[in-house]
């Protein structure tokens, strides 16, 4: 029997220590999996009856979001793991804090949502989602073949969409975990997060036209679950950037590298503005590239201390939020089985 896998990918902005991060996913997916009634699965995830990974590369986020900013900079007091060169990362003591008061609401729902709205500051409003908006914008601009170097971009974000030497190597932390699971004929759950899933695309179509992947065309055992979380490759201005947008229309799109592809967006999470990606790659689930294409709305209820203003914010965007909400879980709990 195949073995069963959970590879998260977190997206974008300056991140905790890599075994922080995935100590914090795990926890906050076996709540959301309690929260759906599915305790056992809960429980085997904890005690490891289900394999969890997931491929960092916070440490790459961090270095180019503290080169653009002193402000950021600061925020880095803690440090990363052995395993990484970039050291100053984020300290997870506020990111358990906000864990302790997201998970104390039992259900997240519209009401839920709305009660944290009116004791938290509206990220709809703040700055973050201006930005992210005008990012977008420029990346139209780009073109399809863009040679920026690193020091002409604004985040991480768009560094991975620009950079070749930043993609590539944000690529291979995923390569690394994912690969030798499809290989071996793992039975995936792949959770992606914002920029994580531009990441998660972009590999899957090397892998099904590059030539140095040409063992990966046919895995022996696709990817089963594909679920994305805060997605923003409905956006035109990222589709433009990917590593298929220059190709013939008749090698676009990856193809049979996963079979089920569920995305999950909050209702004002600013990155995963274009919302539907069945909508978004219609062509793909047309062409039998994948088995299926499905798009969830839910309420996002993370809330957290602004540590540099001292007040609450609202951040439906937020990757632990999305993985403690029941209906993220629930269709994780189907495919555990």
């Amino acid at each position: 029997m195949a073995a069963k896998h959970i590879i998260v990918v977190h997206g974008r902005d300056i991140k905790p220590a890599g075994s922080e991060l995935t100590a914090l996913a795990r926890q906050a997916l076996a709540r959301g999996l309690e929260r759906t009634g599915k305790a056992a699965t809960a429980n085997k995830l904890k005690q490891g009856g289900i394999k969890f990974s997931s491929a960092y590369y916070g440490d790459i986020n961090n270095e180019i979001e503290a080169s653009f900013s002193k402000k950021t900079k600061a925020l880095l007091t803690a440090q990363n793991d052995a395993a990484y060169t970039f050291k100053p990362c984020f300290p997870s003591a506020a990111l358990k804090d906000a864990f302790k008061r997201t998970d104390a609401i039992k259900t997240f729902n519209l009401a839920s949502y709305r009660q944290v709205l009116k004791i938290a500051d509206d990220w709809r409003f703040l700055d973050e989602a201006a930005d992210a908006a005008s990012m977008f914008g420029s990346l139209l601009t780009f073109g399809l073949l863009n040679t920026l170097l690193i020091d002409t971009v604004k985040s991480d974000l768009t560094a991975y969409l620009t950079s070749q030497v930043v993609g590539s190597r944000v690529r291979q932390r995923l390569q690394d975990v994912l690969q030798p699971s499809m290989v071996a004929g793992d039975d995936i759950c792949l959770i992606t997060h914002s920029m994580g899933c531009m990441v998660a695309y972009d590999l899957f179509w090397k892998y099904s036209f590059r030539s140095e992947y040409e063992s990966m065309r046919k895995p022996k055992k696709p990817v089963s679950l594909w679920v994305t979380l805060g997605c923003p490759l409905g956006e035109l201005g990222v589709q433009r950037n990917l590593l298929d947008a220059p190709a013939l229309e008749e090698e676009k799109y990856p193809r049979n590298q996963f079979l089920d592809w569920v995305n999950v967006y909050a209702e004002d999470d600013y990155i995963a503005h274009a919302e539907r990606m069945r909508t978004a790659f219609a062509k793909m689930l047309a062409r039998k590239f994948c088995r299926a294409i499905s798009d969830k709305k839910i309420h996002n209820c993370w809330h957290y201390v602004d540590v540099k203003k001292g007040n609450l914010v609202s951040n439906p965007h937020d990757l632990y939020g999305y993985l403690m909400h029941q209906d993220t879980a629930g269709f994780v709990a189907q495919w555990a089985g």
